[in-house]
C-alpha cells in the first residue's frame, strides 16, 4: 500500500547500510564498498519497481517534485497557467456551443432519420428553399414509399388574434397536420396531441409549454378548455413538455389543419414538409422518389417546372433556419479559438524550454545519480501536466462563466433543441484539451532537456553552448509560428470588422434615421370584406397623422430592408408572351399607400407617385424600381407601358400602367445574411390591391419614439378594441438587429486575434530576453572592445524583427489560402483585401517592435566588467 511507503523506505535504507557494514567487516573500505555496490539511487529506483503501486507512487512523487519546482518561480508559473487557462477556457466555451448546435442529436425519437423537404427554384443560380405546395404534401403523403411518416407545419401566416378577458393578443398558431407530434415521437406533458377525430372539429390546438405557463398562468386542467382565436372557439387538446422545441421558438401553439383550413382549400399555398425515412432508405433515394411524384402532380401545369423537391437532414435545416451562416460561423470560431490555444501552447513551450535550460545542472546531477532519460522525460512531462491541469480547471470555470453570460445576453438565435451547458461531454473535451496541451507544450522542451549532455552541462558555467544554439533555434521557430498564427487571426478579424462596417454603412435607398413603424394585423373573420380592411387601414393612418408631432404617415405591405422574394413572372403588353417553359419568376410585389416613397425617403427618378385618385375603381397603375426598369426596359422609357403579373392570386389579373420609376431599396435576402439585394420590384397602390391581413404603418415624428409610441397605440386601439396593437419600433433599431449577429461574430474573432497578438508579443519578448541573458558575456566583450550602445540595440532588435518578418511572410501565404473560407461571411471586401492585410501586417510589426524594445534596452545596460566576471 502507498501508506506503507515510509516503512519500506526505512527497511531499504537499513538493508543497504547492512550491506556496507558486512563489506567493511570483510576488510573493504567504505569507499570501496560503495564503489562495488554501485549507484545507490539507481538501485533504490530498481527496488521500488518491485513494490506494489509503484506507478502511482512514482506519479505522486513526480507531482510533489513538480509542485516544488514550480513554486520556486511563481511569476513564470502563474503566467503559464493563465495563458493555458485562457486558451482552454475559450476553446471549451466555443466547443460547448458547437456541441449543442452541430453535434448533439435533436431531442426527438431516432432523430437521424428525420428530414425536411423544401422546394428548390430551378431558375435560381444560388440556393433556394421554399415551402412545398400543400398539393405536393398530399401527394407525398399518399404515394411515397420511402418514408414511415410525412407531416406538415408552417409558420408563414400563422399569426392569430387571441381574445381573452376583453384583451386581444397576437399569437403564432402554426397550422399543423394531425401526425406532426407522432412523427417526432414526443408525448405531451398534459392532455394529448392531435388525433384523427379532431379533423371533424372546427378548431383544435396543442399549446407550447412557455405560452401555457407565462400567458395562461399554467392551469393544470387546461386540456379540454376553449380559447378564442380570430373570434373562433378552439379546443385545447394538451400542452407539450417544457423541453420540447420546434422552429420557430416564438410558436405559442399548434393549430390542427382541418379540411376547412384555407391551406387545404387552396392547395397551391406553401407549407413546411417534414418526414421520417424508413430504415435503410437514403436521402438521395427519397429525393428521387419525391421529384418523380412532383412531376406527376404538375404534369400539365407549367408551374411544376419551376421547382423541384429537395430533402435535407432535419438537424442541418434547423441550424440553417436559425442563421444561414451559423454552421460556418461556428466552424470558423472554433478553428480560430483553437489557433489561440495553439499559440498559448507554443508560448508555454517556449517558457518551459527556458526554464529547463536554466535547470541544466540539476538534470545533469540527476543523470549522474542514475536517472535515465525516460525518468527525466516523465518528470518534466509531469510538470507540464500540473500546469495543464491547473489551466484546465481555471479554463473550465472561465468557460462556464462565459456560457452563463452567453445564455443571458442571447446574442444570436440558436436552433430548436440546442442545449448550451458545461456538461459531461464538454468536461471530457476540457480534459482532453488539458492532456493535449501537456504533450504539445511540454514534450519538445522535456525531450530536449532530458537529452542534455552530462559533461557539457557541468562545464558550461553560463557560457553559450551548442545546446543553447539548438534550443534557440527551437524557441525561435516557436515564435515564428506564433507570429504566423497571429497574423492569420488578425487578418480574419480585420475582414470581419471591415465587412460589418461596410454592411452597416451601405446606402439602403431610403432614410432609416427617424423613420418608425408599427404593424397592423387584422383577423380575417372580423374584417373579411376587403373594403372594410382598407377603411380600417386608412383610419389608422389618419389617427396617427393627427397626433401632434407626427410629420408624415404611410402604409406598406413590406417594410424597407425586409426581403421581397422574386416569385412572380412579368408579362409586358406588346411583347411576345413567353412560353410556359421560359416564365421566370423574378419580380417582387409590394402594396403601398400614397406618400410611401416620400415618407420612406425613396427617390422618385421618373414619373409620379401614387395619389388619392388611384382607387379601386380607377385605372390600375404601378410604379417600378430601377432594377426592374433596367432588366425589362433597357434603353427605353417604361412610363406608360402596360404590364401584368403572370402569377397573381387573381385569375384575371389586370393590366397595370407604369406611372413612375423609383430608386432601389436595398433589401435583405433569405439565403445570405451578409448581402443587400436589388430585387426587381413592382409597387401597386394599397387601395387597388389591399387584400392583406397585415400591413406596416410607417411615420416620421418630430418627437422621439418613446414620446409618441403610447399615444399611437391608444389611438389605434380606440378604432377596434378587439384589435391587438403591436409595439412601435424604429427602422434604425431594425437595422441594428440585422447588424447584431455579424457584429457579435466580428467581436469574438477580434477578441481571439487580440489575445493571439498579446501572446505572440509576450513570446517574442521572452525569446529576446533569454537571448540577452545567454549572450551577456558576448555583449560585455563587444562593449569592452568599443561597441556603441546603438550597435547592441540593433543587434537585438534585428534578431527580433527578423523573426517577426519570417512569421509575417508565412502568415501572408497562409492568409492567401485560408481566408477564402470566409467569403460567405464577408460584405464589400474580398477575402484577400490588400488594405486589411496591410493593416494587420503593420499592426503586427508595431507590436513586434514594442516587444524588442525592452530586451534591447536591457542589453545596453550590461556592465562589461560584471559580464566578464559572470563566469
Amino acid at each position: 500500500m502507498i501508506f506503507g511507503k515510509g516503512r519500506r523506505e526505512r527497511e531499504l535504507d537499513e538493508e543497504i547500510q547492512a550491506h556496507f557494514r558486512l563489506a567493511e567487516q570483510d576488510g573493504h573500505s567504505a569507499e570501496s564498498a560503495r564503489r562495488d555496490f554501485g549507484n545507490v539511487t539507481l538501485i533504490k529506483e530498481t527496488a521500488r519497481e518491485l513494490w506494489g503501486w509503484a506507478s502511482i507512487e512514482r506519479l505522486v512523487e513526480d507531482m510533489r517534485i513538480a509542485l516544488r519546482s514550480l513554486s520556486r518561480t511563481p511569476g513564470t508559473t502563474a503566467t503559464m497557467i493563465l495563458t493555458l487557462a485562457l486558451g482552454i477556457g475559450a476553446s471549451t466555451a466555443i466547443f460547448s456551443i458547437v456541441d449543442g448546435v452541430l453535434l448533439r442529436p435533436l431531442p426527438y425519437k431516432d432523430p437521424g432519420r428525420l428530414v425536411a423537404v423544401w422546394n428548390r427554384d430551378v431558375h435560381e443560380r444560388g440556393p433556394s428553399k421554399l415551402f412545398t405546395p400543400y398539393r405536393d404534401f398530399e401527394a407525398f403523403q399518399k404515394n411515397s414509399r420511402s418514408f414511415e411518416s410525412i407531416a406538415a407545419t408552417t409558420w408563414g401566416g400563422g399569426f392569430k388574434i387571441l381574445n381573452r378577458a376583453g384583451e386581444a393578443t397576437s399569437v403564432l398558431a402554426a397550422p399543423t397536420s394531425v401526425n406532426f407530434f407522432s412523427l417526432l415521437g414526443v408525448a405531451p406533458a398534459i392532455g394529448r396531441t392531435f388525433v384523427h377525430e379532431d379533423l371533424n372539429r372546427a378548431c383544435t390546438v396543442v399549446l407550447a409549454h412557455k405560452f401555457w405557463q407565462s400567458v395562461l398562468g399554467g392551469p393544470a386542467d387546461i386540456a379540454g378548455r376553449v380559447l378564442t382565436l380570430d373570434n373562433q372557439p378552439c379546443t385545447v387538446a394538451g400542452v407539450m413538455p417544457a423541453a420540447f422545441a420546434f422552429y420557430p421558438d416564438a410558436t405559442s401553439m399548434w393549430l390542427l389543419l382541418t379540411p376547412d383550413n384555407p391551406i387545404v382549400r387552396q392547395p397551391d399555398r406553401g407549407i413546411g414538409t417534414f418526414a421520417r425515412l424508413k430504415p435503410g432508405v437514403s436521402i438521395a433515394t427519397a429525393q428521387r422518389e419525391l421529384q418523380r411524384l412532383h412531376i406527376q402532380v404538375y404534369e400539365h401545369d407549367w408551374r411544376g417546372a419551376r421547382t423541384e423537391p429537395m430533402v435535407y437532414p432535419l438537424q442541418q435545416e434547423f441550424v440553417w433556419l436559425a442563421s444561414r451562416n451559423l454552421r460556418l460561423t461556428l466552424l470558423v470560431l472554433f478553428a480560430a479559438v483553437n489557433l489561440v490555444l495553439l499559440i498559448a501552447c507554443v508560448n508555454v513551450a517556449s517558457l518551459l524550454l527556458g526554464r529547463f535550460v536554466v535547470r541544466g545542472k540539476e538534470f545533469a546531477i540527476r543523470t549522474a545519480l542514475g536517472s535515465g532519460r525516460v525518468r527525466l522525460l516523465r518528470l518534466l512531462l509531469t510538470e507540464s501536466l500540473v500546469l495543464a491541469a491547473a489551466g484546465g480547471v481555471i479554463g473550465t470555470l472561465l468557460a462556464s462563466a462565459a456560457l452563463r453570460y452567453f445564455r443571458y445576453a442571447n446574442p444570436v438565435e440558436l436552433p430548436p433543441g440546442s442545449t448550451i451547458a458545461v456538461d459531461f461531454p464538454v468536461l471530457a473535451f476540457a480534459g482532453i484539451l488539458a492532456l493535449f496541451t501537456t504533450l504539445l507544450a511540454g514534450f519538445i522542451p522535456a525531450w530536449r532537456a532530458s537529452a542534455s549532455d552530462l559533461h557539457q552541462a557541468l562545464k558550461a558555467a553560463g557560457r553559450t553552448s551548442s545546446a543553447d544554439a539548438g534550443r534557440n533555434r527551437v524557441t525561435e521557430s516557436l515564435v515564428v509560428a506564433e507570429v504566423t498564427l497571429s497574423l492569420l487571426l488578425m487578418a480574419g478579424a480585420g475582414l470581419m470588422i471591415g465587412s460589418v462596417a461596410r454592411f452597416g454603412s451601405a446606402p439602403l435607398g431610403f432614410s432609416p434615421e427617424g423613420l418608425m413603424t408599427i404593424g397592423l394585423s387584422l383577423p380575417p373573420s372580423a374584417h373579411a370584406d376587403e373594403m372594410r380592411k382598407l377603411r380600417f387601414y386608412d383610419q389608422a393612418a389618419q389617427a396617427v397623422a393627427s397626433i401632434p408631432g407626427v410629420e408624415s404617415v404611410a402604409l406598406t405591405a413590406s417594410l424597407p430592408m425586409r426581403g421581397i422574394q422574386g416569385m412572380n413572372a412579368l408579362v409586358i403588353d406588346g411583347r411576345p408572351t413567353r412560353n410556359s417553359g421560359s416564365k421566370v419568376p423574378d419580380v417582387g410585389l409590394s402594396s403601398v399607400s400614397p406618400g410611401y416613397f416620400p415618407v420612406a425617403g425613396i427617390q422618385l427618378k421618373r414619373g409620379r407617385n401614387f395619389n388619392a385618385y388611384d382607387r379601386a375603381e380607377s385605372q390600375p397603375v404601378a410604379i417600378i424600381n430601377a432594377a426592374l426598369a433596367s432588366r425589362f426596359f433597357p434603353g427605353e422609357d417604361p412610363l406608360g407601358k402596360r404590364v401584368r403579373v403572370a402569377d397573381a392570386k387573381e385569375p384575371d389579373n389586370p393590366w397595370l400602367t407604369i406611372v413612375g420609376v423609383v430608386a432601389d431599396e436595398k433589401r435583405s435576402t433569405l439565403y445570405d445574411e451578409m448581402a443587400w439585394v436589388d430585387t426587381p420590384t413592382l409597387y401597386w397602390p394599397l387601395s387597388q390591391h389591399g387584400f392583406w391581413d397585415s400591413v406596416n404603418l410607417i411615420f416620421r415624428a418630430k418627437k422621439g419614439q418613446s414620446q409618441v409610441a403610447g399615444e399611437i397605440q391608444r389611438r389605434i386601439q380606440a378604432l377596434d378594441p378587439g384589435f391587438p396593437v403591436g409595439k412601435v419600433d424604429s427602422m434604425q433599431h431594425i437595422l441594428e438587429e440585422y447588424l447584431a449577429y455579424p457584429r457579435f461574430r466580428a467581436a469574438l474573432l477580434a477578441s481571439f486575434s487580440a489575445l493571439a497578438l498579446i501572446l505572440a508579443v509576450v513570446g517574442l519578448y521572452g525569446v529576446l530576453a533569454q537571448l540577452v541573458t545567454q549572450r551577456r558575456r558576448e555583449i560585455g566583450i563587444r562593449m569592452a572592445l568599443g561597441a556603441a550602445r546603438s550597435d547592441v540595440v540593433r543587434m537585438v532588435a534585428r534578431r527580433g524583427m527578423r523573426l517577426a518578418a519570417i512569421g509575417i511572410v508565412l502568415g501572408l501565404i497562409s492568409v492567401w489560402g485560408l481566408t477564402r473560407l470566409l467569403t460567405a461571411l464577408l460584405y464589400g471586401v474580398s477575402a484577400t483585401d490588400p488594405a486589411t492585410l496591410a493593416f494587420a501586417t503593420l499592426a503586427l510589426l508595431a507590436a513586434a517592435a514594442v516587444a524588442t524594445c525592452l530586451p534591447a534596452r536591457r542589453a545596453t545596460r550590461v556592465d562589461p566588467m560584471i559580464a566578464l566576471r559572470y563566469e
